[in-house]
């Protein structure tokens, strides 16, 4: 019998198994043509008031932005205070908060960390992340998950929410250089659109080259930033929309966050949302944790219908969990279905898919 985290999520793999296949392709503004077979096709356009999760704080909008996020961490808080905290973990390089939202107990010693936004133009994960902590706290004491209440869940675990790591990147993305208050940061932003013009890396004008900006406000590609394999990445040598590793593993203040963060508890996984795709990357060479991730892998695949892939390329924080000394399972969750900046259409195919995934995880970790 399903039990009730699986229930949406067993419809939305039916309904997909009867989808005919459809390539998906996307192309940034210097990089080759990916074309990636999904078998799954995207629901086609939808109004507003068609997409599901429409209702309470947290709603669908075509660029859910960084001001979006504050308001409804805010309203949230407001309305459901004695059940999360929050806290900032660092602050951008343009000076921007970076938000971890606490539900559950932070004494009971199993802690769950779900981050999105790490690429600034994959900003419809912050809004689904902030959509599955609205759930978690709406659903607190009337939810379940494999016959377990989400109440005595939260009793015995804690989940960190990190729905934008990223700000800066995200703001240029969705706003170019007025996305940006330092004068600084937009001198180095269009300086890297120059030195990726003269190298080829684009043939986009500025505004269409921003829009596809993957990096932080310093041009710091920041899930290439963390020390897996840092050292023998391509060194772009300079910033750039995507691809520049930085001048050291964890030079940026954004990584740096992250680092501090995974030393701070002793984390059950870490779940890192990135778009696009609809695949699922759980391993890397000189993974500590190796079948623990692959249980991840698999418990998210069978929710999400989304395929697995092995290994990823280096220098990511799903990576470096992995592989360090205290090493923390950890997947990578490729949502949505077209090419990023995803139109708010796909919000329709992304939430179902992963509505559920978060409680999920947290049965999963309080189980072992």
């Amino acid at each position: 019998m399903k039990n009730r985290c699986y229930i949406k999520a067993a419809a939305m793999a039916l309904l997909l198994s009867i989808s005919a296949p459809a390539a998906v392709s996307a192309a940034g503004p210097g990089e080759g043509l990916i074309t990636i077979e999904t078998g799954q096709t995207a629901y086609g356009t939808a109004t507003p008031s068609e997409l599901p999760a429409n209702t309470g704080i947290v709603r669908p909008v075509e660029k859910y932005s960084y001001r979006d996020m504050e308001q409804d961490i805010q309203e949230l808080q407001a309305k459901y205070g004695s059940r999360m905290t929050v806290n900032v973990i660092g602050t951008s390089a343009d000076g921007r908060n970076l938000y971890e939202i606490v539900v559950g107990n932070v004494n009971a010693g199993k802690h769950v960390m779900i981050q999105a936004a790490i690429h600034g133009r994959e900003y419809m994960t912050p809004l689904l992340v902030m959509k599955q902590l609205e759930t978690a706290l709406e659903q607190y004491d009337t939810g379940s998950c494999e016959g377990t209440a989400y109440s005595s869940l939260f009793d015995q675990a804690a989940i960190h929410f990190l729905p934008m790591v990223n700000p800066d990147g995200v703001a240029i993305s969705q706003f170019g250089l007025q996305g940006i208050n330092s004068p600084l940061l937009r001198q180095t932003i269009q300086n890297a659109y120059e030195k990726d013009l003269a190298e080829g890396r684009t043939t986009q004008s500025m505004d269409r080259y921003l829009t596809y900006w993957k990096a932080n406000g310093r041009g710091v590609d920041l899930n290439s930033n963390f020390d897996a394999n840092w050292e023998n990445l391509n060194d772009l040598g300079h910033p750039s929309y995507a691809g520049y590793k930085g001048e050291s593993a964890a030079s940026e203040p954004e990584s740096r966050a992250l680092v501090n963060l995974a030393g701070k508890y002793s984390w059950s996984l870490v779940l890192n949302y990135h778009s696009m795709g609809e695949v699922i990357y759980w391993d890397y060479e000189g993974n500590r944790v190796q079948a623990e991730s692959k249980e991840l892998a698999d418990l998210v695949s069978g929710i999400t219908g989304y395929r697995q892939i092995g290994t990823s390329g280096g220098g990511g924080y799903k990576d470096w969990v992995q592989i360090r000394e205290t090493p923390i399972p950890s997947i990578t969750v490729e949502v949505g279905s077209v090419a990023c900046p995803m139109p708010l259409s796909e919000w329709a195919r992304v939430w179902p898919q992963n509505e559920t995934v978060w409680a999920a995880v947290l049965s999963w970790a309080v189980s072992r």
